[in-house]
């Protein structure tokens, strides 16, 4: 049986943040697939595997690339789904970033990226790798629309059915466009504007040190308009994309972005900024709406909320456009073929 090492660095990952969401909701669900497959997967460990899968390029990753099964090699993926773009820091910064993860992703057999925007961002800086793209696939089901999740988690936070909900869920960040969202808020001070997430370090000392580094600033939770809801990192991001109607996502950048991905498998209408990443799997006026900024962002929330009927064939064409590029089905299939080429 072959025997995969998810690198995670749990350990680390859990004293730096609450934000655990692609950790806690893709990699299960993709390593349930997988060992159904045959393959075994095991987590952070420096030893004994038949190949190595670098998720998370911490401290972690760049130990055990150098060791690679105590020196006894074994094939590795590099999963490139972070670049120093991810990162809302300044061009110093960047580059020790750019610099760790050629470092550790040189040394990998394999590199695998969710988009082809991440594909070219590491053929840039590794031109002679082994670079391939696989879309992340996610459990469709689990995030389909469900109209008696939306009544309990409208009442579990005390909104009324008639209220709109213009909803977004990631870390509050600014590279995430919460500036953004707020100011769309309060051009409709009408509509509730939810926030499904929270700070992304756990410790408040690093939210300072990022801060500091990136020079952008937290979030002051007391001075964003009234209409503006934080429900804080949950779990439950299905029920809170089926209490919503409208899911804005002014996102600066992304290497895929599967919070956009869940909201369409839920059927919500988007908008979105106009990244070249959406591009490649959403088409404007047809499962989407985008903008530039927000004016632009304003107007198409508006024309969703004034045409209910095109609202409702924008989410419809979303969810089959997730089915089309997103199954995590076929995407599983896609991995195990790659570990099982890579371990013999």
């Amino acid at each position: 049986m072959t025997t995969v090492n998810y690198v995670i660095d749990n350990g680390l990952v859990n004293r730096l943040t609450t934000q655990r969401k692609w950790l806690d909701s893709y990699i299960p669900s993709v390593v349930g697939r997988i060992r159904e497959k045959g393959i075994q997967v095991v987590f952070d460990m420096d030893s004994d595997f038949d190949v190595m899968h670098i998720h998370i390029p911490m401290t972690l990753a760049y130990r055990l690339s150098m060791s690679n099964n105590n020196g006894n090699h074994r094939p590795s993926i590099f999963h490139g789904h972070m670049t120093e773009d991810t990162f809302f820091v300044g061009t110093k910064v960047k580059y020790f970033i750019r610099r760790w993860f050629k470092n550790i992703a040189q040394r990998s057999d394999v590199i695998l990226c969710p988009s082809v925007s991440a594909a070219e961002y590491y053929r840039n800086i590794l031109p002679y790798a082994d670079i391939r793209q696989l879309n992340y696939g996610i459990d469709l089901s689990r995030y389909a629309y469900s109209y008696q999740d939306r009544l309990s988690f409208r009442q579990r936070y005390g909104i009324e059915e008639e209220m709109t909900v213009i909803s977004c869920v990631g870390g509050v960040l600014q590279r995430k466009g919460i500036d953004d969202f707020c100011e769309i808020a309060s051009r409709f001070p009408d509509m509730l504007f939810m926030w499904v997430g929270g700070s992304f370090y756990k410790n408040k000392g690093m939210n300072s040190l990022y801060g500091m580094i990136s020079g952008e600033h937290s979030t002051d939770v007391a001075k964003v308009p009234g209409n503006v809801l934080f429900t804080d990192y949950t779990l439950d991001v299905p029920a809170a994309l089926s209490a919503s109607d409208i899911f804005f996502f002014p996102s600066r950048h992304e290497t895929q972005g599967l919070a956009l991905v869940e909201a369409a498998a839920n059927s919500r209408p988007i908008v979105t900024r106009d990244l070249p990443v959406f591009r490649e799997w959403l088409t404007h006026g047809k499962d989407c709406l985008v903008g530039t900024n927000v004016d632009e962002f304003a107007a198409q929330i508006e024309l969703l909320v004034n045409d209910q009927g095109l609202a409702g064939r924008i989410g419809s064409e979303a969810c089959q456009s997730a089915r089309k590029y997103h199954d995590i089905d076929r995407a599983s299939a896609s991995l195990a073929e790659i570990y099982r080429e890579l371990a013999h």
